[in-house]
């Protein structure tokens, strides 16, 4: 397969800024309304040079928008994890299934503003927004907690057989994703000396390697999602960006306005579903062994959504 066949930014690693929006469809709006909203979109943004928009579907809105097929695999995703009403310490995912997901990317963190000004103004009246994210990886691609995110994702070529559905099945060349925001506890993670930092990851820090075996914790964020079904690696195609918000706390006094909001934006693609879920089950600890992943002692999943991105000759005939 080859590489362009999948929308355009999918594997362009070198743009470091993101901003990441996603939409409810208003019960109100028109699908070829919508349609054409979004081919406006991409022609807008494909006439600036340097700046990319991949466009991605939740399974009732690939449903509604093209109704004649749709990806065998595709589902909505579920809050997974423990009750919070049973048990409120417990580990949870938390499901905000969204309809559009729009991704800008670029090098040049200028040229991503106007963009979205431009995706405000055609997606007001048709769907609401429900995030609305910025991210930029530094050069060494190191999340907020400092460790380097992504170091296990195939290279070259490689990467089509992870993150595209292969020929012959439906949808081939586009790919199955997941979207998350996680939340870091930076003070409590910091906390914590080096040598304990690299036992919840199953990595060094500085230099990036992985824990030798036998001294890697078996609840490492590593041990938990290095997995295999029947023999196949579960590995995806990561493209994940850290961010920094803040929240405003209205009600509060003056010193609680405003409140800390940094994270990861987890963004990944796959060519099966089953490699996300294998390895959500053995973070959450829902596997047989029921070791939970460490890392979410200091991370929490605020949002979770399942999307389908279509190649991009599937994508222009959804549009046209």
């Amino acid at each position: 397969m080859n590489i362009d066949v999948a929308q355009k930014g999918l594997f362009e690693e070198e743009k470091r800024h993101g901003r990441f929006l996603e939409y409810r469809i208003k019960s109100s709006s028109n699908d070829e309304e919508l349609k054409a909203a979004l081919k406006d979109l991409i022609r807008y943004v494909a006439d600036i040079d340097g700046l990319n928009l991949n466009v991605a579907f939740g399974s009732s809105c690939w449903d509604r928008l093209n109704p004649s097929w749709r990806p065998a695999e595709l589902v909505p995703f579920l809050t997974l994890g423990a009750d919070a009403e049973i048990d409120p310490d417990g580990l949870v995912m938390l499901g905000t299934q969204g309809d559009i997901f729009i991704w800008l990317n670029s090098a040049d963190a200028e040229l991503i503003p106007h963009a979205v000004i431009e995706i405000y103004q055609k997606m007001q009246l048709l769907a609401d927004i429900q995030l609305d994210l910025e991210g930029i990886k530094n050069k060494q691609s190191r999340d907020l907690i400092g460790f380097v995110d992504g170091t296990e994702n195939e290279k070259g070529d490689e990467r089509l057989g992870v993150a595209l559905i292969p020929e012959g099945k439906v949808g081939a060349g586009g790919s199955y994703v997941i979207s998350q925001r996680w939340q870091h506890d930076l003070v409590k993670f910091n906390h914590l000396p080096i040598p304990e930092q690299e036992n919840v990851v199953g990595r060094t820090k500085e230099k990036d390697e992985e824990l030798d075996e036998d001294v890697m914790p078996e609840n490492s964020h590593v041990s938990r999602t290095d997995a295999k079904v029947d023999g196949v690696d579960m590995k995806i195609y990561r493209r994940s960006y850290p961010y920094m918000a803040s929240q405003l706390n209205i009600a509060g006094s003056e010193q609680e306005k405003i409140k800390p909001d940094h994270g990861l934006y987890f963004l990944a693609f796959a060519c099966e579903m089953q490699r996300f879920t294998v390895q959500l089950d053995r973070m959450l600890g829902l596997t047989e062994d029921g070791i939970s992943d460490k890392l979410m002692q200091f991370s929490k999943a605020k949002t979770g959504s399942y999307w389908f991105m279509p190649s991009q000759i599937d994508l222009t005939n959804l549009i046209k």
